[in-house]
């Protein structure tokens, strides 16, 4: 009997190590102008991920791109001062978030044109990667300063109900959540942001009800808090709720409970015989 419940429990282990294990999910990348994306592309092929770039200066592209292939992951890295996305590519954006609902925005992007191996770079991509992936997917939106570099960029977030990327700052980085699960690994004074003209991103509870919240900027007494990076990972605060009643931990996925479920009804029935 006793060897019958060594071999289950570690049916059960092994089980549990596969269910936990990150999958690699496909990510769409969108080019616009300059450089950095494959770059980008190679640094999130490292963990698993497969990365296709579409050409986002054609109109159109981005939504023929999300319709062709079932992405879990969108990088909308609108690194250009032209208004090149077109309504059917914001649609299809809005689309892709409302059935993967985490989100980051990062002003401070344009590190991955002008330093692309910087490892806290690198470090920061990857996490994201990372976190989307245990939440389902999600959209990440990198831009630099308003109003010149965030042409594409602005219209997305207003058609998501969150707020655009304002102002141009050069404040140094000198406050961070030092619980951020982006900030793993990532040395954020080194991180690619001040004396660069980034501009400040959404923060707060937005209008369609979700919860921006600060991972990477400057505070001080005379510029208050500007994010430079913020996200949300299915915090959602409904009108009717308590705004400080905040859902952080993703719900598990039904073969997870249903798994978990099995092992407990099995160690019940060998206690029972034993």
């Amino acid at each position: 009997m006793q060897k019958i419940k060594n071999v289950f429990l570690f049916f059960l282990l092994v089980v549990f190590a596969l269910v936990g294990t990150a999958h690699a999910d496909h990510i769409l990348l969108t080019q616009f102008d300059y450089d950095g994306y494959i770059q980008m592309e190679n640094n999130l092929e490292s963990d698993g991920h497969t990365v296709d770039i579409v050409n986002a200066k054609t109109g159109g592209n981005i939504a023929t791109a999300l319709s062709t292939n079932a992405y879990d992951q969108v990088f909308f890295y609108d690194l250009t001062s032209s208004l090149y996305v077109n309504q059917d590519d914001i649609d299809a954006l809005t689309g892709f978030f409302t059935d993967h609902n985490s989100i980051v925005v990062d002003s401070r992007s344009y590190g991955y044109n002008h330093v692309p191996e910087e490892a806290s770079g690198k470090a920061l991509l990857r996490n994201i990667a990372a976190e989307f992936d245990s939440r389902g997917g999600g959209l990440w939106i990198g831009t630099d300063h308003d109003p010149a570099w965030t042409q594409n960029a602005n219209p997305l977030l207003t058609a998501l109900g969150i707020e655009t990327i304002t102002g141009s700052y050069s404040q140094a980085v000198n406050n961070w959540d030092p619980s951020s699960v982006l900030l793993d690994g990532v040395n954020p004074t080194t991180l690619w942001a001040q004396g660069a003209s980034v501009g400040s991103v959404p923060l707060g509870i937005q209008s369609n009800g979700i919860d921006m919240r600060f991972h990477f900027g400057h505070s001080s007494a005379t510029y208050g808090a500007i994010p430079y990076i913020s996200a949300s990972f299915g915090e959602y605060v409904a009108p009717d709720e308590d705004p400080d009643n905040h859902f952080d931990n993703p719900v598990p996925e039904p073969t997870t409970m249903i798994l978990f479920g099995i092992g407990l009804l099995g160690l019940a029935g060998i206690q029972r015989k034993s």
